[in-house]
């Protein structure tokens, strides 16, 4: 008998030595979660971050407990921090994995059985934070932060938000016109009239909006019933205009979540934060001020889940 055939699995498949935020192939995935370990020290923090989850979900008019919304994963390097958040998105949004060899699929959270965690209490809590559904946007702030710019955290927080909702990631005064669009009822006579215009899909051309500015126009005209002075005057000034806080994102995030059922979630789960901040105060108080205006507004539906090398206390 060869070493090899004590394994359940093949000894020389290719595993990741890191796991990272933006690896998302079906395969990655699929692996990810059915080869996690769950450790009694992993089953300690399971259980109490969905202590937490599910006491802010039953008890949403109890400020001392929805403004705990804010969780900091730390540990030294390899220690499974960025494993650990990564498993906490898939579940949390209860994603479908496939296995590309043989085309199974499962849900995230069948993937934690009694064979895997054998504390029942735990098992449950898992099967109803799951029950619910959750916008969940899991990043590596340095891969999408300009550290250069004071309000970069917010700057990315707003961008992958943004994302998320399939409004443009890169122009905030352009998500910001789609979303007005939305809450009149008029982005899809938008869109197509964009197509029409313009011969190509919006999506694909929004990016390089500066280059259409005429179709741009003509389609705020005709979706929005406005004048074409109008609607270029306001183009025009879109950029130069808007203006964004830190109140003013959290608002944005309320305003979304009060269009959804009562148990949905927005969550961002922010890898390496410790390391972009460094020694910086400033981005420090603005992740902390984020953090803060996120519970106080959106009542405990709204999480901040990061990760650092350093404790938060020598952050």
């Amino acid at each position: 008998m060869n070493i090899s055939e004590l394994f359940l699995k093949p000894i020389d498949r290719p595993i990741n030595g890191v796991i990272k935020a933006d690896q998302m192939d079906a395969a990655s995935v699929w692996q990810e979660l059915e080869e996690y370990v769950v450790t009694q020290q992993i089953k300690e923090y399971l259980d109490k971050f969905f202590d937490a989850y599910l006491a802010a979900q039953d008890r949403p008019h109890d400020p001392a407990i929805t403004d705990r919304m804010g969780v900091w994963v730390s540990g030294f390097f390899g220690s499974g921090k960025s494993h650990f958040i990564k498993i906490l998105s898939y579940l949390l949004e209860n994603i479908e994995a496939h296995n590309p060899q043989g085309g199974a699929t499962r849900r995230a959270a069948a993937f934690f059985d009694d064979q895997k965690i054998k504390d029942p209490m735990l098992l449950a809590n898992i099967q109803r934070a799951v029950q619910g559904s959750a916008d969940v946007m899991l990043f590596n702030i340095d891969a999408k932060a300009n550290k250069s710019d004071p309000d970069a955290i917010l700057q990315v927080f707003l961008r992958v938000f943004n994302d998320k909702l399939g409004l443009s990631g890169d122009a905030p005064h352009i998500a910001n016109m789609e979303r007005h669009l939305i809450s009149k009822g008029a982005h899809d006579a938008f869109k197509a009239a964009f197509e029409r215009a313009n011969g190509s899909p919006w999506a694909t051309q929004r990016d390089a909006v500066d280059f259409y500015r005429d179709d741009v126009i003509t389609a705020l005209a005709q979706s929005l019933k406005m004048s074409a002075d109008s609607a270029a005057q306001w183009f025009d000034r879109a950029r130069e205009d808007y203006r964004i806080n830190i109140e003013g994102f959290a608002k944005l995030v309320n305003d979304y979540l009060a269009t959804k059922p009562a148990h949905h979630k927005v969550i961002f789960l922010v890898d390496e934060v410790g390391q972009f901040i460094g020694t910086s105060s400033p981005l420090m108080l603005n992740l902390q001020t984020i953090t803060e205006e996120l519970g106080a507004k959106c009542k405990g539906r709204a999480w901040v889940i990061v990760t650092s090398q350093e404790d938060i206390d020598a952050a």
